[in-house]
């Protein structure tokens, strides 16, 4: 069975006066699947202990993106050069792994409705459906063609609207035939999980390729975990929406 691992980069609101150039939150959404097939997590859990063991961090420390750009919590102490050269490193040790495989759906806020009260219109929401269905689509080429989600938790209310949403997509959409999703959707904090944290920062260095348009040294080398599709339906892993 596979895993893909999910996490989200920037905010899903609307300025509430239509404004963008004084709207003080981003005007782009990401969702980042990260997937490694069940049988491989272990050793992969194992080795990105040791990768923060060998750079000074504790078994049990939180790596995040934000963190690591910003000198905050685990990286409060460590100059830029240094958290510049951590981020490098862990984005070399995702993109030379075809353990990993990735999925990017990216939301341009500025081209759907001022609202998002209306579910097509939530960035939260088509992101979450636009990624499982690509991840549907990686299943079915695949060998083993079963697969769980794992997400990061936010909020009751939200984890439970997600689990919904997944739930009710799965039983109605046409497009998850054949359907390879396994019924549910999972959780695991963060600073509990290490494939959360990875994925952390694969959402992360997304985000900042789309925002900014700059091909940065830790997009170039997750870049080669994209999916590239599975031939016959002609998907691939980066999706942009609308």
């Amino acid at each position: 069975m596979h895993i893909m691992f999910v996490d989200e980069s920037g905010d899903p609101g609307f300025p509430k006066d239509g404004n963008w150039a004084k709207f003080g939150g981003s005007k782009f959404y990401v969702r980042v699947g990260l997937i490694i097939h069940g049988w491989k997590w272990n050793a992969w859990n194992k080795r990105l202990v040791a990768f923060k063991r060998n750079r000074g961090l504790l078994w049990n420390d939180e790596i995040k993106a934000s963190h690591i750009r910003n000198g905050r919590g685990c990286f409060s102490a460590r100059t830029e050069a240094d958290r510049q050269l951590f981020l490098r490193d862990l984005s070399t040790l995702i993109g030379s792994n075809p353990d990993f495989s990735l999925l990017c759906v990216a939301v341009d806020k500025g081209a759907l409705a001022p609202s998002a009260s209306a579910p097509r219109d939530n960035p939260a929401i088509i992101s979450l459906e636009r990624l499982l269905y690509l991840y549907n689509q990686f299943l079915d080429g695949k060998k083993d063609k079963a697969g769980i989600v794992v997400l990061d938790p936010t909020g009751d209310v939200a984890d439970d609207n997600y689990r919904h949403i997944q739930s009710h997509l799965q039983s109605n959409s046409k497009e998850f035939r054949p359907l390879h999703i396994v019924e549910g959707t999972f959780f695991a904090k963060s600073h509990t999980s290490n494939l959360i944290q990875l994925v952390d920062v694969c959402s992360n260095i997304f985000y900042h390729k789309v925002s900014q348009v700059v091909d940065a040294p830790e997009w170039v080398s997750i870049a080669r975990r994209l999916w590239k599709g599975n031939g016959k339906r002609g998907v691939g892993g980066i999706t942009r929406l609308p």
